[in-house]
């Protein structure tokens, strides 16, 4: 029994890394303070319970086992007890042969077929850490040896793989030789091609009833054209097939019209669930209420649903009214015209101080500080030197205001064009914009379902309670994206990626750039997600990590994902003609309307002051 401890305790520390260890015996008890005093020098956390016996608590068999905190938990069981079939009984109902138990059982009879006979219809998986001790009664050796079944759910079948020969002594145990070449990489390298096995997948599409055949599903999920239909589903799909050449194996295909129906069951996520797939063709996002049932596994592709329409006032040409004040606030031009008016009068007051033969009026000294604030010169300037240098200062104020004025209106040319007012989807939910929508499953349930209020307010207004016709509420990608170019103010919600191959196929560079977003919901980021239960998982992650790195993956995302627009506003060329100086025109006819009004209110003026004086 002592080769038999050493062995247990040199498995468990040395090649398996575990010091929490379950042994499951029948050892008298003087063997078993033997092996618990051994235990306890290795530094071995050791729990034990008899099967030996017909009084087997199954509770606290399975609490043992599956409530416990660890990362992994080591498991001994001596095949020879009397209720180990009954332990292998719980451990296949139960699913016991997961990755967070590493299982050493331990056969004193060196019977080959024995073990076959016990776990050809166990249910081992891919992930399976079971290791099967035969002694070898010629020299009291250790036969190691590897079980798991790599799917048997779909056919698969038991693989043993011998591992190594361990020899014991009663002082400590040593490799004697390696039977295979299981040593030179862990168990999922071993285990990584599923050759002969057909994995279940489950697969979305939207755009073609299910009833349509198998062969036509298949045809237009690898096909490359016409990438506006079933993005999403077809570019997971084609990146799966490449999956599936690294894995070495078969799908079978479970198609669907939908993600899901209310978050876990139905559509393609409630297969998953239901364990009716093993993978999923189409990645989705990683919420909180599927955290507590699937595992993300890696990143996929960006998801982004956005509010999409076009400025009106961005949309036509040329200036306005508003933009030859808008350099300015109005407490700036009231400052400004207040100065010109104070110089006017400094102007007059020197002027008069000067003694000249002819005195300027008052009138004509303001006429004189509003084209210094032109640049327009003056013809009459002081002659004192204090005179002259307050003229300088007017000069220069004026100046400096004329060029940054100037700089404004020529920005303003060929800035960036103005964006609405509008930044969220509550002042959206109030604006009297027409809404339309891309009719997709995941924006419709996202709309019917989403508790923000901002949402629901933007679903009663502008859906639920509006008075136009279906069809002119629900459009596809494409006719939506031309509406939003032909009608400035018209809102359009969709998919970023899908519309934005149509917004690159149609808008004109500078089109683009007057486009105004507010997002639907945050940009979220879509995982490929499996079971927590499900064994495949990691070795559906390392394949696709060696997929991210090798950058396949980001070679089909970039084809069938478009996530940036490019803005060239040096595309745009502006012409200002007379067209575009209307305003100018008509402020100049109001000056002109205001002078002769200010004309005839002087000839009756002059007027009155001669009939005056001829009456004197």
């Amino acid at each position: 029994m002592l080769l038999l401890y050493n062995f247990i305790l040199y498995n468990f520390l040395i090649m398996s890394k575990l010091n929490n260890i379950l042994i499951l015996h029948c050892w008298p008890e003087e063997s078993l303070l033997r092996f618990a005093y051994l235990a306890n020098t290795g530094n071995a956390y050791t729990n034990y319970m008899n099967i030996g016996t017909e009084n087997l608590n199954r509770n606290k068999l399975l609490e043992i086992m599956i409530k416990h905190n660890l990362i992994k938990l080591g498991i001994f069981m001596d095949i020879n007890c009397n209720q180990s079939d009954y332990i292998l009984e719980v451990a296949n109902s139960e699913q016991l042969y997961g990755p967070r138990l590493h299982w050493l059982i331990y056969d004193n009879g060196f019977s080959f077929q024995r073990m076959i006979k016990l776990f050809s219809q166990a249910q081992l998986y891919l992930n399976t850490d079971l290791t099967y001790v035969l002694r070898n009664p010629m020299n009291n050796h250790f036969i190691l040896y590897d079980l798991y079944n790599k799917g048997k759910h779909i056919g698969g079948q038991l693989n043993i793989t011998i591992d190594r020969e361990i020899a014991c002594t009663e002082i400590q145990c040593n490799l004697h030789r390696y039977l295979s070449s299981l040593y030179d990489r862990d168990r999922l390298q071993h285990r990584r091609f599923l050759t002969n096995l057909t994995l279940r997948m489950t697969a979305v599409v939207n755009t073609k009833p299910l009833n349509t055949s198998i062969e036509e599903l298949l045809e237009f999920l690898e096909s490359q054209n016409q990438i506006n239909i079933d993005t999403y589903a077809r570019f997971s799909f084609q990146s799966r097939k490449i999956l599936m050449d690294i894995l070495g194996c078969n799908f079978t295909y479970i198609f669907r019209d939908r993600w899901t129906s209310d978050d876990l069951s139905g559509g393609l996520i409630g297969d998953l669930w239901d364990s009716k797939a093993d993978i999923a063709a189409a990645p989705f996002i990683y919420s909180p209420s599927r955290a507590r049932y699937f595992q993300a596994l890696t990143q996929f592709c960006s998801f982004r649903a956005v509010c999409m329409f076009r400025n009106p006032q961005s949309a036509t040409a040329g200036f306005k009214f508003s933009e030859f004040l808008d350099p300015f606030c109005w407490s700036v031009w009231l400052v400004f015209v207040g100065v010109l008016l104070l110089a006017g009068i400094l102007l007059w007051l020197t002027f008069r101080l000067e003694q000249r033969e002819w005195k300027p009026s008052l009138l004509t000294s303001c006429l004189l500080s509003l084209g210094a604030a032109c640049i327009q010169g003056a013809w009459l300037t002081p002659n004192s030197t204090g005179g002259r240098m307050a003229f300088y200062a007017l000069m220069l104020t004026s100046f400096l205001m004329y060029n940054y004025y100037t700089s404004v209106v020529v920005s303003t040319l060929l800035g960036q064009p103005a964006k609405s007012n509008i930044k969220s989807l509550q002042q959206l939910a109030d604006s009297n914009l027409d809404v339309g929508l891309e009719p997709a499953p995941y924006i419709k349930i996202y709309l019917e379902t989403s508790d923000q209020p901002a949402v629901h307010s933007l679903y009663l207004n502008k859906i639920k309670n509006s008075k136009k016709s279906h069809d002119r509420i629900w459009l596809t990608a494409e006719e939506g994206v031309k509406l939003v170019r032909k009608n400035p103010g018209y809102v359009f919600i969709a998919e970023a990626a899908l519309s934005y191959e149509f917004i690159r196929k149609y808008y004109l560079p500078h089109e683009i750039c007057e486009l105004n977003e507010i997002l639907l919901r945050e940009e979220t980021v879509t995982h490929t997600l499996v079971l927590k239960s499900s064994q495949y998982a990691e070795l559906i992650k390392l394949s696709e990590l060696r997929m991210l790195e090798t950058g396949i993956h980001f070679k089909i995302e970039r084809y069938w994902v478009r996530t940036t627009l490019h803005c060239y506003q040096n595309n745009l060329t502006v012409v200002v003609g007379l067209a575009n100086a209307g305003p100018l025109f008509i402020m100049l006819f109001c000056s002109y309307v205001v002078c002769f009004c200010i004309l005839c209110m002087e000839i009756i003026w002059h007027r009155r002051q001669r009939l005056r004086q001829g009456n004197r």
